[in-house]
């Protein structure tokens, strides 16, 4: 299913990426994150978000990722963003050769 990459918007555009109709390519620098008040309290609000609005009170998409991980805590996933203290995501972490 194609969308219409004009009614995308950033929050925090990334260094490199590449939006067609049909795929979104996002590479991150080092140490971004979205992570707020757990356990232990820290909290990052860095990341590169790419949103785009609905007019409807619902809606429903289908995600499918690649993901290269080198690096403990590297992450891949999706996110549905209002601002730094209410948003959700949903994502695969990187944590060693063995988990």
């Amino acid at each position: 299913m194609m969308f219409d990459t004009k009614k995308l918007e950033w929050t925090r555009e990334p260094e490199h990426y590449k939006i067609t109709p049909d795929k979104i390519e996002i590479t991150t620098v080092p140490r971004t994150d979205l992570w707020q008040r757990t356990y232990y309290h820290f909290r990052n609000d860095n990341a590169p978000v790419l949103q785009m609005k609905t007019s409807g009170p619902y809606f429903s998409f289908v995600v499918k990722t690649e993901f290269d991980s080198k690096h403990r805590f590297d992450q891949c996933g999706v996110c549905i963003y209002l601002d730094s203290d209410n948003w959700i995501k949903a994502s695969i972490e990187y944590e060693d050769e063995n988990f």
